[in-house]
């Protein structure tokens, strides 16, 4: 009976081991499964890495984040006799109305992407110091259009840029450079802040790279002959605003000592152009306008009175073409005729 018992409980013992060292394997698998574990298919890969961002003091949202891939060089920009005020900043569109609140909507509908900015200050004198703001606009185009709807009227044309893409103020200069759009805004009027600003213009069309740069055809479609050097803007939209005129270029002119503002607008086609003329004229007129006799019989019907200022409105081709504001209906009509015979000219040259 004894020797019964006691292979009863060698029995048990034995398979109390065997238990456990089954149960230590399925542990050990379970562990090593997990080790393997691949954590991007359950969506946390980005929110541990913001974590991890969070915990070193820098969030994705901080304008002091550095992407190094994209973001120019900021720091080798400055000239001699200065150096950096601050660390580089980087904004981008959820953020950029802390760095230019008021202004951030029309950036942002013009295809903003990024901006980036530099403090620099001069080593002689702590009180002449300026900001760098560099915008990412994606395209020349949209470059274009937020350096010129923006344009001083007190603005100096500057020779170191194409008359229609720089000028200078009496503490600012501001220029665009291919996809870029750049200010640099000084503390104070200074001759040396002056100096100091066109040498960072210089490095900068030096240095930071654009690629081939789309050339703005538009520009020169316009007659040149009276045209007021470095006057040309762009609308991306609702130009005059009426929200049927978009990628509207305008160039003002000096006539008999009048200001008259010359227009076009490429369409996609003939049809969509005659189209969009003839809107924009019942636009006109559903607010106030009324037709005028024209001196030039091809311009019959197309010539308006809008409270006291003469507005022209027509279709040549694929543009959408006319006068606006004009103080003068002669003045006006000569412009309006200058200006379709250039894009005639033009057509007939294969530059349509």
């Amino acid at each position: 009976m004894g020797s019964v018992l006691s292979r009863n409980k060698r029995l048990e013992s034995v398979v109390s081991v065997l238990l456990l060292a089954v149960l230590f394997l399925i542990g050990l698998g379970v562990f090593i499964k997990q080790a393997d574990v691949d954590i991007s298919r359950f969506g946390t890969e980005a929110q541990t890495a913001e974590l991890s961002a969070q915990i070193q003091g820098v969030s994705r949202r901080d304008p002091a984040l550095r992407e190094t891939k994209e973001e120019p060089d900021l720091v080798s920009l400055a000239p001699v006799g200065f150096e950096t005020l601050s660390k580089s900043e980087l904004y981008v569109p959820d953020n950029l109305y802390e760095k230019i609140n008021g202004k951030a909507p029309l950036y942002i509908e013009s295809g903003f992407e990024k901006l980036f900015t530099q403090r620099f200050i001069s080593k002689d004198d702590q009180s002449l110091w300026m900001e760098l703001f560099v915008y990412d606009m994606a395209a020349i185009r949209n470059a274009f259009s937020v350096y010129s709807v923006q344009r001083r009227p007190d603005a100096d044309i500057l020779s170191l840029f194409h008359p229609s893409f720089g000028y200078r103020t009496t503490n600012a200069l501001y220029f665009v450079h291919g996809k870029y759009y750049i200010e640099l805004i000084g503390s104070a009027e200074s001759a040396q802040l002056s100096k100091a600003m066109t040498d960072i213009a210089g490095n900068i069309m030096g240095r930071l790279r654009v690629g081939e740069v789309e050339q703005i055809a538009e520009l020169s479609l316009f007659p040149d002959e009276n045209a007021v050097l470095g006057s040309a803007k762009l609308y991306l939209a609702n130009a005059f605003g009426f929200d049927g005129l978009t990628d509207t270029f305008v160039c003002q002119y000096k006539l008999d000592s009048r200001s008259i503002s010359a227009f076009l607008s490429k369409r996609p086609d003939r049809k969509n152009a005659e189209a969009v003329a003839e809107s924009y004229r019942k636009f006109l007129i559903e607010n106030g306008a009324k037709i005028r006799e024209a001196n030039n019989k091809s311009l019959e019907g197309k010539v308006l009175d809008f409270y006291d200022t003469i507005e022209i409105v027509l279709s040549t081709g694929p543009f959408v073409v006319g006068v606006h504001e004009a103080e003068n209906q002669h003045s006006a009509e000569e412009l309006a005729v200058r200006l379709i015979d250039k894009l005639s000219k033009a057509a007939g040259n294969g530059k349509e």
